[in-house]
């Protein structure tokens, strides 16, 4: 089956009262209402934690550039493969590896999101890992320069998914990871119904990605709305609202950052033709952006497309010999499997 990648347009129409997913997020994390983030400690052990951070430096050696997990002398940029931004890895099939999957279905992860839709019949995203390593001088000046955006198409101002990250590594001010600008989450459909004049043409995209220049900020900021480091231990669950205006940060300090990405929801939202393109991304070892579903199921006159994150999908420039599968062909539970989309509940 052929899979598209355009991006359709349209003008935004507001949606219905009955357009707000039935989200529980309020109920189970209050926060994600009053700040458009939050923190859930400990869902996985501090141990387990470190587990993965091992076998994700084992997923750089593997590549053979001389990074060494226990080897800071090795931490170069030029030990590793290519990343974007601080250490954020969307290619070689990163998104299939074992321990990718492993997390996501560690049970306390699926458990949040169960709590935030009211459901555990759910199908997850395909999404990237982050290893940002501390490079300092070496890292190039736009790799470190903030990307404020939100993940959420100006098409769909209600509260519309809650996007996740695991926290695999003590994440402190320096060491790289979410920066939110608190009260931005409130003022989404403000912001966009008042700037109207940013609107394409051709309409608002429904994509799930909205990029704000420097200047367009200020209108933020003149609300009040103020920058913050979301800080994390070990195995905590980061949740945040994804009308959000946030960034990854790249790691300034000494210590790295270690995370996967992740994002659930109800699976029976999701339309056949949309689950087939899944199987097939899972069957092609192809990784997809943050929202597991094909469809808006509050519009469905706006079909969505999540996007695939591959080389031959991106555009990207194919290095010699680059790996589009991973180490070994992941072993999934049922659970799992129900989760990615390839068994039925």
């Amino acid at each position: 089956m052929p899979v598209s990648t355009e991006t359709t347009t349209h003008a935004h129409s507001a949606p219905t009262a009955t357009a707000t997913l039935k989200l529980r997020a309020e109920e189970a994390f209050p926060e994600l209402s009053t700040k458009g983030y939050t923190v859930v400690p400990g869902v996985i052990g501090r141990e387990k934690a470190q587990r993965y951070v091992d076998e994700m430096y084992k997923w750089l050696e593997s590549f053979g550039k001389g990074f060494k997990g226990d080897d800071r002398s090795t931490w170069h940029i030029s030990n590793v493969p290519t990343f974007d931004k601080g250490g954020l890895y969307h290619r070689y099939a990163v998104a299939h590896e074992q321990f990718a999957w492993d997390i996501r279905t560690e049970p306390g992860v699926v458990d949040a999101f169960a709590k935030i839709w009211g459901t555990e019949e759910l199908i997850v995203s395909y999404d990237s890992v982050n290893i940002s390593l501390p490079y300092g001088a070496e890292l190039p000046a736009a790799a470190g320069k903030p990307w404020p955006h939100c993940d959420q198409s100006p098409t769909r101002r209600f509260k519309h998914c809650v996007q996740g990250i695991v926290n695999l590594y003590p994440n402190g001010p320096k060491d790289g990871g979410l920066m939110v600008l608190e009260g931005s989450t409130a003022l989404f459909e403000e912001y966009f119904r008042t700037h109207e004049h940013l609107m394409p043409a051709e309409g608002w995209s429904t994509a799930d990605w909205w990029m704000h220049e420097d200047a367009h900020l200020e209108w933020f900021y003149e609300r009040g709305c103020t920058w913050k480091k979301v800080e994390a231990g070990p195995g905590d669950l980061i949740l945040w609202d994804s009308r959000t205006v946030h960034y990854g940060d790249a790691a300034h300090g000494t210590e790295p950052r270690v995370a996967t990405y992740v994002c659930y929801k109800p699976i029976k939202d999701i339309s056949p033709q949309k689950l087939k393109e899944k199987q097939e991304c899972f069957a092609n070892s192809w990784g997809t952006t943050h929202d597991p579903l094909g469809k808006n199921v509050c519009n469905p006159a706006l079909m969505l497309e999540f996007r695939i994150t591959s080389a031959r999908h991106k555009g990207w420039k194919v290095e010699e010999g680059e790996r589009t599968e991973p180490r070994q062909p992941p072993v999934l539970s049922h659970r799992a499997k129900q989760l990615a989309g390839l068994v039925p509940y």
